[in-house]
């Protein structure tokens, strides 16, 4: 959701939108509050940086590419991605070696977000969403508005779309789950915000949540809003004089927080702090409880800026623009400026401490600025998400002290209801429905039977499991795989099986260790073996390495001679659907 830049041309205006709402979307989940002592560690860590230095433009490595990089490149995981404005994504491992390259057959938006497993989500000119896994292979499109901001991702792998005069939300693997219309169009945000939902601005000077499930919650500000920012426990609303208000979660009157010292351009928040980024180039961080400065000191950026964005982690806050990037301590001391001269548009900042920046002349560089290093737990994976819906272990559904939740005409009209709003959205219900399809899937348990309930058939056991799987929440995985490992009905172990290839989203391998179980059991169910091995491809497909590299041993397994012959035929067609 744009907003409107009357100072600047119209491709600063598209860079400078594109580039602060894609930053602060994709890394709204590294911001957290780092208490004092870390703090004194970290800048104990940069005595190396007790001196600002300005840094030549030098770059490690250099690629040529088919187009102008036409936004912010995408970092994470040990890969940068890039959209160019032929329509195609090219991407890099963070060294410079070419990985994949990939073509939309038509325009694309500047936008590309990268979810925790490393799919991209991009958007054509026409409107089409599209899904790229971390290989370059197409996962899905669907028909959708054309997109007004970056996609943001939730906690579970959804996606919230912003097109349109209205948010969407999708499941990973594209299934609707609501649609909100909005009253006017959106000028800040959607971003992610600390209850799993997002938050915008609109047009008619409305602040806008909507929660994961799609419930919408609206208050009225006095005056349009010149910068939101998500911080602890609700959002600093900025105005464009720079008086600055917070809005709790909780609701409630907005508390006054006094007046920055001009504009705001762009800012971000890093638990109970903000920073922004005035016209006059100029960075402000404030305390939000109190609203107390902390420091002012000028960037790189001279009065009325350029396209921009924020980034801020442990190692320090980082001004990025197209002619530079300058780094500040926590404590406000200017580290160090890079110059870079031709950029195409903002600039990338990794956790290796590399610079990437788009040229003009089509060509990506890459400048080593950092030795200070963000030390994560290994993995080639995205950080893990800040928080969780609790759809893997929700609360009892509605129906779950309903005497006859188990009967066969009860059950048979809501898992008719529940498919029906699966089509549809199923919105505000989805928890609701996740219990109970969860507690008539798992009700050949001790705990969910008894002589006066007995379990459910296999027909609706299944059903309650595909259903789940529509639902799409990677929370769900866990669950799922435990009713693949304890159940003894084939017919409903292939379909936990099934259940998880569709959600299609399992970064942290559980799945996988699950059907490894399985095979290592002497397990030879047919059907459960050929619902397996179509799990496991699509679980391959949506990640891609290293989690397919996984998932092709065990599918290599699955086309041994005494595996059944109809297991052996789909791992086949699985494999040689991966390469």
């Amino acid at each position: 959701m744009n907003k409107n830049h009357s100072k600047l041309p119209a491709k600063t205006e598209k860079f400078l939108s594109g580039g602060c709402v894609l930053l602060r979307s994709c890394l709204a989940i590294l911001l957290f509050a780092v208490p004092a002592a870390e703090l004194l560690a970290a800048e104990a860590e940069r005595a190396d940086y007790s001196g600002e230095q300005e840094d030549a433009a030098v770059p490690v490595w250099r690629r040529a590419m088919t187009g102008e990089i036409i936004g912010v490149p995408a970092v994470q995981a040990g890969t940068v991605t890039a959209v160019l404005d032929g329509g195609n994504m090219r991407a890099y491992s963070l060294d410079g070696r070419h990985l994949w390259d990939y073509y939309a057959g038509g325009k694309l938006t500047p936008y590309v977000t990268r979810a925790r497993e490393g799919t991209s989500y991009i958007c054509r000119l026409d409107g089409d969403l599209i899904a790229v896994n971390r290989a370059g292979r197409e996962l899905w499109r669907i028909k959708n508005s054309l997109l007004d901001a970056p996609v943001v991702t939730g906690w579970d792998g959804r996606l919230f779309v912003p097109s349109g005069q209205g948010i969407s939300c999708y499941t990973a693997s594209g299934n609707l789950l609501w649609r909100q219309e909005l009253d006017a169009r959106g000028i800040f945000g959607p971003f992610l915000n600390r209850k799993g939902g997002v938050t915008a601005a609109l047009e008619n000077s409305v602040l806008v949540d909507i929660s994961h499930q799609g419930k919408l919650e609206e208050r009225q500000l006095d005056e349009t809003p010149g910068l939101l920012l998500p911080v602890s426990g609700g959002v600093a609303v900025i105005g464009k004089n720079g008086q600055t208000r917070f809005f709790r979660d909780s609701g409630g009157p907005a508390r006054a927080m006094g007046n920055l010292r001009g504009a705001p351009i762009t800012g971000i928040a890093r638990g109970d702090q903000a920073a922004v980024l005035l016209a006059s180039g100029t960075v402000a961080v404030f305390s939000v409880p109190d609203g107390r400065s902390l420091w002012n000191e000028p960037s790189h950026l001279g009065s009325g800026g350029t396209a921009v964005s924020l980034l801020w982690d442990e190692r320090g806050l980082y001004v990025l623009s197209g002619s530079g990037v300058t780094c500040f301590g926590n404590n406000g001391r200017k580290l160090w400026t890079l110059t870079i001269s031709g950029s195409a548009a903002v600039p990338a900042f990794s956790e290796d401490g590399k610079v990437f920046s788009g040229g003009r002349d089509w060509i990506l560089y890459a400048y080593k600025v950092e030795d200070r290093v963000i030390e994560r737990q290994k993995s080639l994976y995205g950080p893990e998400p800040e928080g969780s819906y609790g759809l893997g272990d929700p609360p009892p559904s509605p129906w779950a002290e309903y005497y006859y939740k188990f009967d066969e005409i009860q059950m048979s009209a809501e898992i008719a209801r529940a498919a029906s709003l699966v089509k549809t959205g199923i919105g505000e219900q989805e928890t609701d429905y996740t219990s109970y399809l969860m507690e008539i899937g798992s009700s050949a348990t001790p705990v969910q039977t008894s002589q006066t309930h007995p379990p459910v058939h296999v027909s609706q056991r299944s059903q309650a499991l595909a259903l789940l799987g529509m639902i799409g929440s990677r929370e769900i995985i866990p669950f799922l795989a435990d009713i693949y490992i304890k159940e003894k009905d084939p017919t409903v172990r292939s379909a936990a099986a099934e259940a998880i290839g569709r959600i299609g989203v399992d970064p942290d391998g559980i799945a996988l260790r699950a059907f490894a179980m399985a095979m290592t059991s002497n397990y030879r169910d047919e059907e459960v073996l050929v619902s397996t091995a179509l799990a496991i491809g699509s679980l391959c497909r949506f990640s891609g390495p290293p989690l397919s590299e996984a998932g092709l041993k065990l599918l290599g397994i699955l086309e041994r001679d005494f595996m059944p012959s109809r297991a052996r035929a789909q791992a086949k067609r699985e494999i040689a659907s991966l390469r």
